[in-house]
């Protein structure tokens, strides 16, 4: 695997420089520093306090992933997680190549092959270097089901199985995709080895094995998801007794919204097939320079009429190149396996062509799901259980790619026996092979000749008429979103190049495969054949693959500025919230409103430098799946009394007259809106956009003083069922929230003394606050209840003086305490179950002992094979 570290090292060579992190749009260097997902700690649990009013996030999970941030630290992960998570998916591949029986020297042009295909490449490179992780499980568990030499059928089973939860922990439903295809296998191996009907079904009982083996090691996973699942379900059922039914047309509306929303990433069918053997022909990212935006369809919004609107939408951030050898050398091999002419001894065993019938008939699927809205059936499997919580139906391309890899790898095995494996010819020229060749060839080779001059012809003559056409491409470009004549130029320009170099990778690929079939490469030349083989999948694949690899100085992206530096400092007391696009209609005020939504929400203010900082938002950058009581919370409540509420001191707004332009319209009676800072937006180095103060700058930090403390004191209190009524009453103008409290639990009513009093009930101070660890001293003036402006949530816990005391549920989503008079020292502490990591910690260690068990089993007898001597030697 040393040349394949070489090849990452050269690609990720900018990693190794100081301060330089790569690019992640999922999971960048900010998230990693903030405290609540440091590690270890995170992996008892972690509460994500910087977002709304905090979310439960589980723990984290026992994964390879979060093993390497804690190893290599936040700023190490940043750099060497993406060259890692392919390094670790080639050595999963080259494992399972081994098991197909391919030399050391192919098994490496596979593995490269492999790491570089560009679907799981690009996603790393986003940041999704889990996708990688659990395409390596899916083929260490089929590498797994595929030995023969060492352990049995069952062993071997159990030990898939556990491979199969490694996916699920690293991968998610992406895990689960792959488990789909492994359990397809496991079920067509029982009938493809097995002679007997009776054998067939007890080997079938393996898929069981399989099943209760990935559910042992992905327990963590399954549990927090199962746990989340359920309180978000208690949530909603709470809701709907106390909503209006939906009509059947209202009800069909929903649905369809679920539907577009679910199935958005869909992979139009003739995109699908023109990227996966030409790389850039509809460009890469929006942000790709020199002409290589994204201007494909995926992720349009369908639902609604053509225009900009529906075009604006689209953002790729994935890739589909396969590599064209890889193509046509798979292909080769299911135009082999599937040959039923005479004239030559089978170059595979009947087993092995069955296995590639096997994949081909699986590729057939992960096509056409890929494929979403753009097929009419895609509703019938999006009616199926858990299929419609998979929002991206992109992801069924996965398995796709891994079959891509897996036929190549039958491809080069079939290739490694019928031309290298063979005496190797006196003869020197190629037109002196090449008329021996004709002499011998038998009708699949000369079939499969014409092939592959049919196919360079055709992509010779397809270039030219792309290139003819780069006219209409442009004007086509500017009618589906980019109107500026330039920047739809430059993208048909840089089309019609990726165009070109398939073309120029095509003809390479073709002479590889033509020279081999002359046997230029045989008996002891096979090394140079590999090394040819290895050198075009790696240039043709890594060049592809530039674009993707991003790189930044972080120390410029997370520089500070000075309204950064007021909000962290001392964050926990304080939320900050951008003012809401659409509530000013006036223009200028509501472009400048828009301009600062879109900053703040962008990729750098809230997703980057906030998480960096520590600073808590009530805002959050993606929330595709709100609960319904949040999403009731946000609906019924005033704009004023949910900043109030939920603790929001500072409004990201407009400078001069705003402040009181909010005070006359949402608080006219106290006039807590007020300019904190004026400031204006600054383009920094690395595209990061800073801020500077500025008096006569169009932006300001106002701080709303009318928001509730992070924490107080009460000591007067209504108990009322947790209900819309609550919402109501909230959302009332009469109710004060400064003075009373509701309070969701069977609690007494406050004293009289106490509830009529207009005494200051008390003070509340942080002793030390961490994302899951809140220490409060309270200084109570009467038995009062100590309100926690943060999200109730059953994995809190609470004790008071070091007693534990019942954690309440207040003003309907936060959480609270009953304090007795005088001083009391509250801790509030987050401590989610550690039943399911331990179980997954229990798994990886049967996992542990099952390696070592097929470590010292005795190798079983070689199979008889109809395959050439070198390949029935035990490796």
């Amino acid at each position: 695997m040393t040349v394949l570290v070489v090849i990452l090292g050269v690609l990720f060579w900018e990693s190794f420089k100081p301060g330089i992190v790569h690019f992640s749009n999922d999971g960048p260097l900010g998230v990693l520093m903030s405290a609540a997902l440091a590690v270890p700690d995170a992996l008892t649990g972690f509460w994500m306090d910087l977002n709304w009013i905090g979310m439960n996030g589980g723990t984290a999970s026992s994964s390879l992933t979060y093993l390497l941030v804690w190893i290599l630290g936040p700023v190490g992960f940043a750099k060497f997680y993406p060259p890692i998570a392919l390094l670790l998916l080639g050595a999963g591949a080259w494992i399972f190549f081994r098991m197909l029986r391919l030399s050391p020297g192919l098994c490496l042009v596979a593995a490269i092959a492999s790491a570089l295909n560009m679907n799981f490449f690009s996603n790393t490179c986003w940041g999704l270097g889990t996708r990688a992780l659990a395409l390596m499980s899916a083929f260490l568990a089929l590498a797994a089901l595929m030995n023969r030499r060492r352990g049995n059928p069952w062993l071997n089973a159990a030990l898939a199985g556990l491979c199969v939860g490694l996916g699920v922990i690293e991968g998610a439903d992406n895990g689960a995709i792959f488990s789909l295809f492994v359990a397809a296998f496991v079920v067509f191996q029982s009938f493809a080895e097995e002679q007997t009907l009776a054998r067939r079904l007890v080997s079938s009982l393996r898929l069981g094995v399989v099943g209760l083996c990935a559910a042992f090691v992905a327990a963590q996973v399954l549990v927090t998801l199962t746990g989340i699942a359920a309180k978000t379900s208690r949530g909603a059922k709470a809701e709907a007794a106390a909503s209006t039914p939906l009509t059947p047309e209202q009800k069909k509306v929903e649905d369809d919204k679920q539907y577009i929303f679910a199935t958005q990433w869909s992979l139009p069918p003739g995109e699908m097939m023109l990227r996966t053997i030409i790389p850039g022909i509809y460009g890469y990212r929006m942000d790709t320079p020199n002409g290589g935006e994204y201007w494909g369809r995926v992720g349009e919004y369908w639902g609604i009429p053509d225009g900009p609107q529906r075009r604006a939408s689209r953002y790729s951030g994935a890739g589909e190149y396969a590599g064209i050898l890889v193509v046509l050398v798979g292909l080769w091999a299911v135009f082999q396996a599937g040959w039923r002419g005479g004239g030559t001894k089978p170059i595979f065993e009947p087993r092995e062509r069955r296995y590639i019938a096997f994949w081909v008939a699986m590729f057939i699927p992960a096509m056409l799901f890929s494929w979403g809205y753009h097929v009419p059936f895609y509703k019938l499997v999006y009616a199926l259980p858990y299929f419609s919580t998979i929002r991206n139906p992109m992801k069924f391309m996965h398995p796709g790619h891994m079959i891509l890899m897996i036929l190549f790898g039958y491809g080069l095995l079939g290739l490694s026996r019928r031309y290298l494996e063979a005496t190797q010819a006196s003869v020197s020229s190629l037109g002196e092979r090449f008329r021996n060749w004709r002499a011998k060839a038998v009708p699949a080779e000369k079939w499969w000749f014409r092939f592959s001059l049919l196919c360079a012809v055709i992509g010779v003559f397809g270039f030219v008429g792309y290139a003819n056409a780069r006219g209409s491409l442009t004007r086509h470009l500017q009618e589906i979103g980019f109107p500026e004549e330039p920047q739809a130029a430059a993208i048909a320009r840089f089309s019609i190049g990726e165009a070109g170099l398939f073309v120029v990778f095509l003809l390479a690929s073709v002479a590889v495969l033509t020279l081999l079939q002359l046997g230029v490469f045989a008996g002891n030349r096979k090394k140079w054949a590999v090394w040819l083989l290895g050198v075009v999948v790696t240039v043709d694949l890594a060049r592809a693959n530039l674009p993707w690899i991003l790189h930044l100085d972080y120390r410029l992206q997370y520089a500070s500025n000075p309204i950064i530096d007021i909000l962290r400092k001392e964050p926990w007391l304080h939320r900050v919230a951008v003012f809401p696009h659409g509530m000013i209609q006036q223009r200028p005020a509501a472009d400048q409103i828009a301009t600062a939504n879109q900053i703040w929400r962008g990729p750098y203010w809230l997703q980057r430098l906030c998480p960096y900082y520590n600073i808590q938002s009530l805002d959050i950058p993606q929330d595709p799946r709100a609960g319904t009581e949040k999403t009731n919370y946000l609906a019924r409540l005033p704009t004023k009394r949910l900043w109030e509420l939920t603790n929001t001191r500072y409004i990201i707004g407009l400078a001069g007259a705003f402040a009181d332009a909010l005070n006359q319209s949402l608080d006219p009676e106290r006039r807590g809106f007020r300019v904190h800072t004026a400031f204006t937006f600054k383009q920094n180095p690395e595209n990061n956009i800073g801020a500077e103060t500025n008096t006569t700058g169009p932006w300001a930090l106002v701080e709303f003083t009318g928001a509730l403390p992070r924490a107080k004191l009460y000591t007067q209190w209504l108990v009322t069922n947790y209900s819309d009524a609550a919402l109501e009453t909230l959302a009332s103008p009469a109710f004060d929230p400064h003075s009373v409290l509701l309070v969701h639990d069977d609690l007494p009513a406050p004293a009289a003394a106490a509830a009529g009093s207009n005494a200051v009930p008390g003070t509340v101070e942080f002793v030390s606050y961490a994302p899951k660890h809140i220490e409060l001293k309270a200084d109570a003036t009467a038995p009062s209840i100590l309100l926690l402006n943060d999200q109730f949530d059953r994995d809190w816990s609470v004790t008071l003086n070091g007693k534990p005391a019942p954690l309440l549920r207040c003003n309907y989503l936060m959480r609270g305490v009953q304090v007795p008079a005088g001083p009391s020292n509250v801790v509030f502490h987050f401590q989610p179950s550690l039943k399911g990591m331990k179980v997954t910690l229990a798994g990886f260690g049967v996992g542990v002992l099952l390696c070592c068990l097929l470590a010292i089993s005795k190798p079983r007898l070689p199979e008889r094979s109809t395959s050439t001597a070198a390949d029935a030697k035990p490796k």
